[in-house]
């Protein structure tokens, strides 16, 4: 794993969604790139599996980056198939917004009206390292929703997401809304014990979801640490109120109602299957052990503010 600056001469992997495919500013970008010395490398994701694949090929080619170029879900498969390779085999990771919500890359600063040359200003600087989030044999990079939110989200298809971009998920939510599901769960994590009726639940590597909401507003990727929030069942007014402050603060601190713990681990039980949303992707189960990568993986461009330990003590307490 690399945190020196990227090197000229050196291969660098772009991964591809059919969005950036078509991108002539990013076809530019390319060009400019391999005049300036760089072996850029790209490669298109038109069936399941190819990112890992683009990833597999990068690290047997001893490439020093691997640029997701996509929505939240193919900084996923990125990030996933970067995490399953050996710590002194994985190159550095760096992402450009051509998704839907774009929630992670979003919250780091990354403007996609500048994409695709701000990678080009990157390269001007060493990469940093950003924290991981597991949960059961799986890896996430931004953000885990369970409940309400992840039923959206699977019942949203990526076709209409392509047309709608973020309003998607709330002409979805809207009739959800007046049919909110709730879900019967034990959480326990250190120094928390809850059990009850959860409309949602939400554990932020990152801080952002759904499209640019901040549900877990205190959290950061670099802080070897995640965000718990669970959202009880409560009526709806009383539901849209207390969400709406838990967005606008900017403390890990309890919202009302509403738990929110930061915590290394944590373990979720429902009663019944219900389904999860992983940095945009579904997938479906009744039990949860989440736990944090602290620093694992290199990643490139613009990186939050640091806490001081003032703050961070603040937070603790």
């Amino acid at each position: 794993m690399r945190f020196a600056m990227i090197q000229k001469e050196a291969a660098i992997y772009m991964v591809l969604n059919p969005s950036s495919a078509a991108d002539d500013a990013l076809r530019e970008l390319v060009g400019e790139l391999r005049q300036k010395g760089y072996r850029v490398c790209p490669r298109c994701t038109w069936e399941e599996g190819d990112g890992a694949r683009a990833v597999r090929e990068a690290a047997e080619d001893g490439a020093e980056l691997v640029v997701a170029c996509g929505g939240d879900g193919t900084l996923h498969e990125v990030a996933n198939a970067l995490m399953a390779l050996d710590e002194a085999q994985r190159p550095a990771m760096a992402g450009l917004p051509y998704g839907t919500g774009n929630d992670f890359l979003g919250a780091l600063g990354v403007d996609p009206k500048e994409s695709p040359a701000q990678l080009a200003g990157w390269l001007d600087e060493a990469p940093w390292p950003v924290d991981v989030g597991r949960i059961n044999d799986r890896h996430f990079i931004n953000m885990a929703t369970a409940g309400a939110g992840a039923t959206v989200t699977a019942e949203t298809s990526r076709g209409f997401k392509d047309v709608a971009g973020s309003l998607a998920y709330f002409v979805k939510a809207i009739p959800a809304a007046f049919d909110l599901p709730v879900h019967h769960l034990n959480a326990r994590a250190p120094g928390l014990e809850w059990e009850g009726d959860a409309a949602f639940i939400f554990v932020g590597n990152g801080p952002q979801s759904g499209g640019g909401w901040s549900f877990c507003p205190a959290a950061r990727v670099d802080d070897g640490l995640l965000d718990l929030v669970i959202v009880p069942a409560m009526g709806l007014s009383e539901m849209v109120r207390q969400m709406r402050e838990l967005v606008s603060q900017p403390e890990a601190t309890d919202c009302h109602d509403i738990v929110y713990r930061r915590v290394k681990e944590a373990h979720l039980r429902f009663e019944e299957e219900v389904p999860l949303n992983l940095d945009g992707e579904s997938f479906p189960g009744r039990e949860f052990a989440f736990s944090v990568r602290p620093g694992a993986l290199a990643f490139l461009g613009p990186r939050p503010p640091r806490v001081t330990a003032e703050e961070e003590q603040g937070d603790e307490g």
